[in-house]
């Protein structure tokens, strides 16, 4: 038996670099909008709870870009749905109107807006910066 074939019998150092992406971007969305954001089992729709009512708008936004996120993650959302949303979306729940939601989006460098996916998300890459900015109470 060559060194080689030594080397392909044991495990690889490296095999610990392997993780399931998914579901560390899963446990940081729910662990980022536990007390702030659930959702209703029935309908799919977002309950709000009190610590959502103390965020700014941009950290609103961030949190149902996020339960957003969570829906698809779950394969919540309806047939003809993308994970992206249009800024009156947003603005309905936030409770603020389209203009404050276009401008939010502009300064959170972690938002896109995709027409392939009907408007503002976070992408799968920013999940981690946008539960950062949620979580962060100094900005």
């Amino acid at each position: 038996m060559s060194s080689d074939d030594k080397i392909d019998d044991e495990a690889s150092p490296l095999e610990d670099l392997y993780v399931d992406a998914d579901a560390i971007d899963e446990e940081r969305i729910r662990d980022a909008l536990t007390d702030i954001v659930a959702i209703d089992r029935d309908t799919g729709n977002p309950r709000f709870y009190e610590e959502f009512e103390t965020l700014n708008s941009k950290r609103k936004f961030t949190a149902v870009l996020l339960y957003r996120r969570a829906l698809s993650a779950l394969g919540d959302l309806k047939d003809d749905e993308s994970v992206g949303a249009g800024s009156s979306y947003f603005a309905d729940f936030i409770g603020v109107d389209g203009s404050t939601i276009r401008h939010a989006a502009k300064d959170l460098d972690f938002v896109t807006n995709e027409d392939e996916q009907d408007g503002y998300l976070i992408p799968v890459h920013n999940i981690k910066r946008a539960v950062e900015f949620l979580e962060n109470t100094d900005s």
